[in-house]
This record gives C-alpha cells, sequence and structure tokens, in this order.
C-alpha cells in the first residue's frame, strides 16, 4: 500500500517503502523500532523535510539498536530501487561477557553480614560470564540485584558505580558495578490515618514486627494483608517513611478506608442435595467499641434448620483467631430426626498454605429414628484440625493438592456419655493432562473408637452420599439403618476419579467414578459405586459443576449441583 504526499509544489509523492534484508531476530528489531519504520507506520505521515532527516540518520539509527542486543560491529547496505529503501544488515558476531566484578559499599558491607550479603549478591547475579550482552539484560541484572539488597535491611540502596566496558575488536563486555547500601533502616512506631470508628489496637496487633525491628519489606507487605483480610477495612496501604537522614525507628504509616460498622445480608439458593434454601445473616464489627466480632446466622433449608451465633477477637499478630458461639440445629435427613444444641470455642490460625486450629465442642443431641424411640446423648470433645490448600489457583485448581485431617477425643469423666476417639482424613488431587484436561482424584478415610457407637453424637459418626461424596446416591443415604434411617457409623472409606475434557472455552466435560460408603465395622463396610457424567463451568467465582450419576447399588439416577472446589 503507497501512502501519498502533497509536495510543495502540490504534487503528490509516495512515501517510501523500507525493507530490512537482515536475520530474523534483528530484522523484528529493527522493523519495529528504526525511527523511521515507526514514522512511515504513524497515521500523520512525515513531511518531506522530516523524511530526510529520517533517512539520513537511519545508519547511526540501526547502530544504536544493534548496540543494545551486543552487535557492535554491524555492516550496513542501501539500496535504493523505484520507491523502495531496502537495509541490509550483517549484525556481525554478538558480544559477550568476558568478565564481571561486583563490589558493596557502605555500612551494610562490613564484617560477616556484609560478606554474606556480598556473596549472595554475586551468586544471584542473572548475567554470569559467557551470556551475550544485551542492554535489557543488563538493566534488569541491575535492577535485580539492587532490589534485592533494598528489601532487606537497606531500602535506599543504590548503584554508586555502574559501567560496562565494550571492546567491538575483541567482542568482549566487561562488568563491574559497585553497590553502596546506604544506612540500615529500623521500624518505629506505627501512626494511623483514617482511622475513626474502631480501635486503634484493631490495627496494631496485627503487626509482627515492633519498635526496632529491623526493616524487611515482606514484613510491611504481610501487614497489609493481614490488615486487609479483616472486616474493618475497605482499603488498607501500608508504607514505611525512608528518610537515609533517619534510618533508625522509621514511622510505619498505615492508611485505612473503614468499612460499616454494621450488615445484615439475605441470601437465598437451591442445592441438589439441600433444596431451596434462604439465610439472613447480621454482623457486628465492633462490640462495646473493642473491635470484637459478633455473627448471628440463620440458615433454612428443606431438610436442616440452624441458628448460630458467635463472637470472634480480632485476629492477633501471630494470626490466631479466637472465636465462641453456641448454635441451635434441628433436621431431618434420611428419616432421622435431630435436635442440637451446641457451645463450642476454638482458635485457629492461617500460615500460608496450611491453616490448624483446636478447640473445645459441647453437644447436647435427641435423635429419633423413623418408627424408632428418641435417644438422648451428650459429648464434650477437644478437638485439632489441619488443612492445607497448595493449590495454584484456590477458586478454581488446575494442578496441586488439598489436604485435611481432624482429631477428636471424648471422656465420661469430662460430661460424655462414653469415650471415643474420632480420626479423619481426606484428601483431593489435581493432575493437569495436557495443554487443557485434568484428572482429579479425591479420598476419606475415618473411624470411631468407641464402646458404644449410640452413645456418640451423629456429628461425630459417619454418613455419606450426594454431591462432594458418593454420587449417584441421596444426600446422606450410605451408612448403618435403625429401621429406614441412616443412624451413621463408625468408620468410612471413599475413593473417587474423575477426568475432565475441554469442549469450548471456559467448558468441560466431567466423567467420573465414586465409591465408598459408612459402616459400623470395617468387617461390614462394602463399597458402593456411582458412575456419572457431568459439565463443568469456569464462573468468575469458581468451577460451577452438574452431574448426572446413577447408583450401582440402587439402579437409580441422581443429579448433583456444585459450586467451587469440592473439599
Amino acid at each position: 500500500m503507497l501512502v501519498w504526499l502533497l509536495s510543495p509544489a502540490g504534487l503528490a509523492a509516495p512515501l517510501p517503502e523500507l525493507v530490512v534484508d537482515a536475520p530474523g531476530a534483528v530484522s523484528t528489531l529493527l522493523s519495529q523500532h528504526l525511527a523511521l519504520a515507526r514514522a512511515l507506520r504513524d497515521s500523520v505521515p512525515p513531511d518531506p523535510g522530516q523524511l530526510e532527516a529520517l533517512q539520513l540518520a537511519l545508519d547511526e539509527d540501526a547502530r544504536s539498536l544493534l548496540a543494545t542486543e551486543g552487535y557492535f560491529s554491524p555492516q550496513l547496505h542501501r539500496h535504493h530501487q523505484n520507491h523502495t529503501l531496502t537495509l541490509r544488515v550483517d549484525p556481525g558476531p554478538r558480544t559477550d561477557i568476558s568478565a564481571v566484578t561486583l563490589a558493596l559499599a557502605g555500612p551494610g558491607a562490613t564484617g560477616t553480614d556484609g560478606a554474606q550479603r556480598l556473596a549472595m549478591l554475586r551468586e544471584r547475579w542473572s548475567l554470569p560470564v559467557g551470556q551475550p550482552f544485551r542492554q535489557d539484560d543488563w538493566d534488569n541484572a541491575k535492577n535485580q540485584a539492587l532490589r534485592s539488597v533494598q528489601i532487606d535491611r537497606y531500602p535506599s540502596a543504590r548503584w554508586a558505580h555502574a559501567e560496562a566496558r565494550i571492546d567491538p575488536a575483541s567482542q568482549r563486555a566487561v562488568l563491574s558495578a559497585t553497590l553502596d547500601t546506604g544506612p540500615a533502616f529500623t521500624l518505629g512506631e506505627i501512626q494511623v490515618h483514617g482511622l475513626r470508628r474502631y480501635p486503634l489496637q484493631a490495627v496494631t496487633r496485627l503487626a509482627t514486627f515492633s519498635p526496632g525491628s529491623p526493616y524487611h519489606q515482606r514484613k510491611l507487605l504481610d501487614y497489609q494483608a493481614a490488615l486487609q483480610a479483616t472486616p474493618y477495612f475497605t482499603s488498607v496501604r501500608v508504607e514505611a517513611g525512608l528518610d537515609p537522614t533517619q534510618p533508625l525507628l522509621s514511622p510505619v504509616q498505615v492508611f485505612v478506608q473503614e468499612a460499616q460498622a454494621q450488615k445484615i445480608s439475605v441470601g437465598a439458593g437451591y442445592g441438589s442435595d439441600s433444596g431451596p434454601r434462604g439465610s439472613l445473616n447480621y454482623q457486628h464489627h465492633n462490640i462495646a467499641g473493642l473491635g470484637l466480632l459478633l455473627a448471628n446466622t440463620l440458615q433454612l433449608e428443606r431438610e436442616q434448620q440452624t441458628l448460630d451465633s458467635s463472637l470472634t477477637l480480632p485476629r492477633d499478630g501471630d494470626g490466631y483467631r479466637d472465636t465462641a458461639g453456641v448454635k441451635l440445629a434441628r433436621s431431618t435427613v434420611q428419616q432421622l430426626k435431630l435436635h442440637q444444641e451446641t457451645v463450642y470455642a476454638s482458635r485457629l490460625r492461617a500460615r500460608g498454605d496450611d491453616e490448624y486450629g483446636y478447640g473445645i465442642t459441647f453437644t447436647r443431641e435427641r435423635s429419633t429414628p423413623d418408627g424408632g424411640s428418641t435417644s438422648r446423648t451428650q459429648a464434650l470433645v477437644a478437638r485439632y484440625d489441619w488443612t492445607r490448600r497448595a493449590v495454584d489457583n484456590p477458586l478454581n485448581p488446575q494442578r496441586g493438592h488439598m489436604l485435611a485431617g481432624q482429631v477428636v477425643a471424648a471422656s465420661r469423666q469430662l460430661g460424655s456419655d462414653t469415650d471415643f476417639l474420632r480420626g479423619y482424613a481426606r484428601a483431593i488431587g489435581f493432575y493437569p493432562v495436557g495443554r487443557s484436561a485434568r484428572v482429579i482424584v479425591r479420598g476419606e478415610l475415618g473411624q470411631v473408637w468407641a464402646a458404644r457407637g449410640d452413645d456418640v453424637p451423629t456429628d461425630w459418626r459417619f454418613r455419606t452420599g450426594g454431591g462432594g461424596s458418593v454420587r449417584g446416591y441421596a444426600y446422606q443415604s450410605l451408612g448403618p439403618r435403625e429401621g429406614s434411617s441412616v443412624v451413621g457409623g463408625r468408620v468410612q472409606a471413599l475413593f473417587s476419579g474423575e477426568y475432565q475434557h475441554p469442549v469450548w472455552p471456559g467448558w468441560r466435560l466431567a466423567l467420573f467414578a465414586d465409591a465408598g460408603n459408612a459402616a459400623d465395622r470395617w468387617q461390614d463396610w462394602r463399597p458402593r459405586l456411582g458412575l456419572g457424567t457431568g459439565i463443568r463451568w469456569d464462573s468468575p467465582i469458581g468451577p460451577v459443576g452438574m452431574d448426572i450419576a446413577r447408583g450401582q447399588s440402587t439402579g437409580q439416577w441422581q443429579w448433583h449441583l456444585s459450586l467451587g472446589a469440592s473439599f
């Protein structure tokens, strides 16, 4: 395509076409970045004077661009034919790095600590001897090295000297650089801006550092993330004052935008296991002006209704979250009527991929099987829970694994109807197959050790079946029965395998097999098999799944709806 210009005489003069004849990567570099090439692509074409200047500077422009890629002795030739300007380029040999000298200066360069810092700097240097010299690589190597020093104690570090000496004749580059660490910084008092509604302690107690702690950028980022995870604020920014003339006790500035102290929410939904459901939730984030979190939740489902009220202390700097509450529950699942009153207290902590907690729970239960007599049980249990989520995407994992374990113990000496010990573990793994398909493998294993299983509250026994367990069977329909009611057993095992294949962007077809059951003894355990297929949609809030499965023991079909990773 030819672009025309009006000459001063009013005649249309065609713009030249620029052709770069060079090896692939060099041709791409020059075609994209030469000033003449960019001007010819511009929607406003250059006038004749500008065009002449750009053509005169073409060789110098090309040599400057080639130098950034390590070519310092190129051969350039121009050829004009009609309205085509051809630039033939022989880049010549590329310049390699023959020597690298790195040094430290300043307060952080002395002693054992300085020697270790210099050794780390040299070990992590990304532009070693023998590598081709490129300007971008040289700049990136300096930036990475500087950043590695700035994040830990020396945020005002700078390059006191940095030089790349090029010998075009020998195609060698000698690199030398000296980094001045500047003074070591320590963190000072926390200064909070924008706090009006919530107590100061809601901000300061999450800090993992104290005045005088050595500066580290990770401390500030973790502190900001911890504050952002609380319900108190809609936005948080944490930064330290970095004045090289006053490096000690640098104040930590926290800027917050507060959230409303009270919140009411109403929810509605539908589940294949629970049917239609609704919820009403009231939260108060600042009880008594102390930052205590009150949460009241009413959950109404077709077969289960619960009312839960809890009080949670603000999370502390070690990541612990303490909660105490009461819960009333009523349900009729698989012809078993339950009324439960529960009082609980727990302490949870999240660190990286792991979350663990411990607590005590007192449950008093009244259960009535269909056509049977009512029984009453109670238990005061101590529990320990651990969960690991090592996945690439918490909302929609493509690879990785999730693990969980729980240990529960109760004693008749402490208010329980029977002594029992309960252990439970589950795992799920996500394994990519090819570019887009994946395999999901899931398993569960649990056992209750008790003299009499009937004296163990239902929540601590095992029932299975339904979405997220053994598909193809109704919700909690597998397990020991009393009459027509599923009352739960003391052992459980479950295994599942699923293959997901992409059929459309964001959509996958699933084929799966589930096998599992609950029983009173391992001698009585017999797996129940469910086979089925389904569809998965990668929605913005996580994977949505719809399955249809056949229970091989019943010959009946069940459909299941799920949201998120089943764990």
